[in-house]
């Protein structure tokens, strides 16, 4: 056998090893059935393993009979990404050990004049005492990304923008992706979801859908920009054009209608308040979108036909009070009756979702390298910059 293969091998058994271990402690003989490799074979890469501190050994299962065996699992926090969204009105940034918990995040929110160099810069600074920790940074942005440009993010006010130069300064691996795609890639590496739309709604509205396992993206990577979506009429939209989705559905829509109902906060938080409260304006507010979201959704089953949905962005903070009409709304307006009941779920993330997106890239590429991150993206000793190429079929497979 040649050294690639045997090379290429090792990485595949470990990968396997890995991704049984994800679901759950396992003993060595477990591992050994639940892989098909030899136990000689498990033990040999478990001590690789536990040498690299990827792995703890935990206690021991109990058992009826004879010697109850050692437990393996992943060691918490052996291994971490960051993850950024940088958004419309400020930037989310997590820390995300590659068991999917959220270690650490840290907001900020943005002035007017902030330019897009002032903003990198921000973030930047935030994620210099944390180089060393760190497999790499996912940056996700609300607009159309492709490689290292942003094509065009019109609630930014950005277009056909190269980020490398502001970007050149950071001597960390970096991935960059639109924010609904990479929260849709979350999915599918965190809990293994093969079919599915992610729709992130804040400022602006968008889609990420994963079928087979396989995020899709379009010709020019603009595939789930549902929320330049035209309608007739209508007020209109940061892009230029009149009628766009998202102003409808969008939270600042949300903000208007409910000082237009009477109601006297001046933030997304204090509408939160007032329904927790009771108040009627904001309940009014909320139930309104979440209406006008069923419908949505109705439409969108219709487009994409996922297996289910999940709702991430600022709304998902609002889901409480959304979930009973937009699900009254969605099963008046399905097309199918298997659509009537669609599985509708927020982020367990919350809004921290597409910033764990973000992270969650370089988590399913650890994973895919069995671990072996050298063979991975590098920092860049010179120009700092190193563009991470992944691809966009994530999960608990061997």
């Amino acid at each position: 056998m040649r050294k690639g293969d045997v090379h290429t091998l090792r990485r595949l058994n470990r990968r396997a090893i890995l991704n049984q271990l994800r679901r759950g402690p396992l003993s060595r003989a477990d591992l050994a059935r639940a892989t098909g490799l030899a136990k000689s074979a498990v033990s040999r890469l478990v001590e690789e393993l536990l040498q690299e501190g990827l792995l703890e050994e935990g206690p021991a299962a109990p058992t009826p009979l004879g010697r109850p065996p050692t437990l393996l699992r992943l060691k918490p926090r052996a291994r971490m990404a960051l993850g950024a969204e940088v958004g419309v009105e400020g930037t989310v940034l997590v820390a995300l050990d590659w068991q999917g918990q959220v270690a650490w995040s840290k907001e900020w929110a943005h002035a007017p004049e902030e330019d897009l160099h002032t903003r990198i810069q921000r973030l930047l600074q935030e994620v210099r005492p944390h180089l060393q920790e760190a497999l790499g940074l996912g940056i996700t942005l609300p607009g159309v990304v492709t490689g290292r440009r942003l094509l065009l993010a019109p609630n930014l006010g950005w277009k056909e923008v190269d980020l490398s130069p502001h970007l050149a300064a950071l001597p960390l691996p970096l991935a960059l992706e639109n924010d609904a795609k990479a929260s849709a890639l979350s999915e599918v590496f965190l809990h293994g979801e093969q079919n599915l739309a992610y729709v992130v709604l804040s400022t602006g509205l968008g889609v990420g859908v994963v079928a087979e396992g396989r995020l899709l993206r379009g010709a020019r990577g603009a595939f789930g920009e549902v929320g330049h979506w035209l309608g007739e009429g209508g007020s209109p939209c940061r892009c230029g054009r009149q009628g766009c989705l998202e102003v409808a559905l969008g939270l600042e829509t949300l903000m208007k209608r409910y000082r237009a109902l009477g109601g006297t906060a001046s933030t997304l938080e204090g509408l939160l308040a007032g329904a927790r409260a009771g108040e009627e304006a904001a309940l009014l507010a909320l139930r309104q979108l979440g209406e006008a979201l069923g419908r949505f959704l109705a439409n969108l089953a219709v487009a994409y036909d996922p297996a289910r949905v999940v709702v991430g962005g600022r709304v998902a903070d609002l889901f409480p009070f959304l979930e009973a009409p937009l699900r009254a709304s969605l099963e008046a307006h399905a097309f199918l009756e298997a659509h009537r009941k669609l599985p509708v779920a927020p982020s367990v993330y919350g809004h921290l979702a597409p910033a764990v997106g973000g992270a969650s890239l370089f988590l399913a590429r650890f994973f895919e390298l069995g671990g072996l991150w050298a063979e991975g993206p590098r920092r860049n000793g010179g120009d700092g910059y190193a563009e991470v190429a992944f691809g966009d079929r994530y999960g608990l497979g061997a």
